[in-house]
């Protein structure tokens, strides 16, 4: 037997529209259910389930498609038992009385039960009548009552006479259910029924009439497509109340009817859209389901005053070095601060040949950098102001060395957004300490995981087969600088922020980058470190970069490169042996490739610090209790 006792009840106070409680309930049946959708991409697998209180058994219940994967991972099955953590009644036809509870959140508790109590179809009383004014009366008292209500518990319709359940269309409403049945008709099909308003949140499929109050917080240009049905054209824009947010789409005429009329900032009552399961690879924006506007579609602008509850914007934001946990080219919402920017280049794209102009930010915060690419119209519209925050909103995650982010024709860029106490935060992180730090850079593969990364000896490189595998390994080693490489230590980079390739003298006062394809009157000194360590066990050569490198010697590139120049053989001589036989804890990046068909190690330095001789001591002693352990 189960040892979970079920909340006798809790359906009946649902369907009366109590969805506050967090109910134990049984599921006693589940039904696969395939939705019709024109978009192939987007999997319309839907299940609706039975639930059962001990007593009663309601089988209109649908299951949020985010919650799929529990039945798919056999978790939720036939007799589970399950806590309902957000549940909300919503209205198939008003006048015959159906109605769905939809289940947007539920724990499993139980996977495996034995079905409890013998529960019968729910008798579907004279809920109209005590629903509002009679909340305390107890169930018992409810459940007598049923010969005087008409009722079909086969289909879940609710029905006293000409009266039907107040679903969440009408909860703030209730002076609709006085007997004056008028205001439930349908209203002419050009006309907005503004008593029928409904949050973005409570929108599903299954919904027959609703209206909606929100505001246009983005919109994207009109662009042209090439399918199999032919040509067309489509607009996307996200709408915002304040209970969430959701895409929607207008192809064709609707495109062209409807996309001057929404305008950004403005708020409409819209009404008789479709609705169906977003597409997550495009639709970052927290809600199971997207809108795209048809012919029946009915929009009307709010007056002024009208919309001053309703929010400009909804972010869903993500910390920087969390993207590098997320699948590539899916969307995300992030914010940060631009560190650099570089100048617009314009490249030629190899399938279409045409011109498409581009500009690169560097995007900080506390924990990571990553690079982000503006294309068109975004790259030449972008205020190049001193280090702004900025905000961006379904941007694209790429995969090309290591992760980087690139903006759609939908995306929305806020500089400065006043929506979000973000803003202030790494507004006042940056200034006092951000623009100090050097930061995991995420477009270069920065490893910056939460995991902790492993001490190791040289030796363990080979006889463990370090960096061999499809993604690099990385390490920590205690180990001690014994040769640098002083002759090409430094080179002249490209004064470009993002560029960094070396640049040619033209021995004229001028300085190439054949990257850039430009010619400059200066350059920036830049390091590129070949050194050898050691620890007990061996040596290896290893390679360190700018950040690193300067840490590793103690000072600056161009300090050091101004030496080299100037030939202060005695200076550099004497930095270089400060830096020698000095131990210290350097963390590696290990991966083999291919050069002139022969494999070969790289062993990149991503940081290197002093040893804090402390925690140092802590870690020997827990590793040599590890190795008693085992002994014993």
């Amino acid at each position: 037997m189960s040892g979970q006792r079920l909340t006798t009840g809790a359906l009946l106070r649902y369907l009366r529209g109590n969805s506050s409680e967090k109910a134990i309930l049984q599921v006693v049946g589940i039904k696969t259910i395939d939705s019709k959708t024109d978009d192939p991409s987007v999997s319309a697998k839907r299940y609706r389930l039975m639930l059962s209180d001990g007593k009663s058994t309601f089988s209109s219940c649908m299951l949020g498609t985010q919650m799929n994967q529990l039945i798919e991972m056999n978790s939720l099955k036939e007799n589970s038992i399950v806590r309902i953590d957000r549940v909300m009644v919503n209205a198939i036809d008003k006048q015959t009385g159906r109605v769905m509870l939809m289940l947007y959140e539920l724990e499993v508790l139980q996977s495996d039960s034995e079905r409890i109590g013998d529960p019968v179809a729910l008798p579907l009383t004279d809920i109209i009548n005590n629903g509002n004014n009679n909340t305390n009366r107890s169930e018992t008292n409810d459940n007598n009552q049923t010969s005087t209500t008409t009722a079909s518990s086969a289909t879940n319709v609710i029905r006293n006479g000409s009266k039907t359940l107040p679903t969440i269309d009408d909860r703030n409403n209730t002076k609709n259910f006085n007997g004056d049945n008028n205001r439930l008709t349908a209203k002419a099909s050009n006309t907005i029924d503004k008593e029928r308003i409904v949050n973005i949140d409570t929108l599903n499929p299954y919904m027959n009439k609703w209206t909606i109050k929100v505001r246009v917080s983005s919109k994207s240009q009109i662009r042209n497509y090439q399918n199999a049905r032919g040509p067309g054209k489509l607009f996307n824009c996200d709408l915002v109340d304040q209970s969430g947010e959701i895409r929607a789409a207008a192809f064709n005429t609707e495109c062209d009817k409807f996309h001057s009329l929404l305008e950004i900032g403005k708020v409409y009552y819209i009404a008789r859209a479709s609705l169906k399961p977003a597409n997550r690879q495009f639709n970052s924006l927290n809600n199971d389901y997207e809108m795209t506007f048809n012919y029946d579609t009915c929009i009307e602008q709010c007056d002024t005053d009208e919309g001053q509850s309703i929010p400009q914007i909804q972010f869903n934001f993500i910390p920087i070095s969390e993207i590098a946990n997320r699948p590539a080219n899916n969307v995300c919402d992030v914010i940060g601060v631009v560190k650099s920017i570089s100048n617009i280049d314009t490249i030629i794209s190899k399938t279409s040949q045409k011109e498409f102009n581009k500009r690169e930010l560097l995007l900080v915060d506390e924990n990571a950098s990553i690079t982000v690419t503006l294309w068109g119209q975004q790259a030449e519209d972008f205020q190049n102001s001193s280090n702004p925050v900025v905000a961006f909103k379904g941007i694209r995650i790429g995969d090309f060395n290591g992760r980087t982010l690139s903006t759609l024709n939908s995306t929305l860029i806020s500089q400065d957004p006043i929506e979000t106490q973000r803003t202030i935060e790494l507004r006042t992180w940056y200034d006092k300490e951000g623009k100090l730090m050097d930061l995991p850079d995420l477009s270069k593969g920065a490893d910056i995981g939460n995991q902790q990364v492993p001490f190791k000896t040289l030796s363990q490189i080979n006889t463990e087969g370090l960096g061999l595998n499809d993604k690099p390994d990385y390490i920590n080693i205690k180990a001690t600088t014994t040769l640098i490489k002083k002759d090409t230590a430094v080179y002249m980079m490209c004064p470009e922020e993002r560029c960094g390739k070396k640049v040619v003298d033209e021995n004229n006062g001028t300085f190439r980058c054949e990257k850039c394809n430009k010619t400059y009157n200066h350059f920036k000194w830049s390091y590129m470190i070949s050194a050898e360590i050691s620890d007990s066990t061996g040596a290896q050569w290893i390679s360190a970069f700018r950040n690193e490198a300067e840490t590793l010697l103690g000072i600056s590139a161009d300090e050091f490169g101004n030496h080299k120049l100037n030939q202060n053989e005695n200076i550099i001589d004497d930095i270089f042996q400060k830096t020698m036989n000095r131990e210290r804890i350097f963390k590696l990046r290990i991966k083999s490739d291919q050069y002139n068909d022969e494999q070969r190690m790289r062993l990149t330095c991503m940081r290197v610090s002093d040893i804090d001789w402390s925690s140092h001591g802590r870690r020997l002693i827990e590793e040599i209790n590890q190795i008693e352990s085992i002994q014993h």
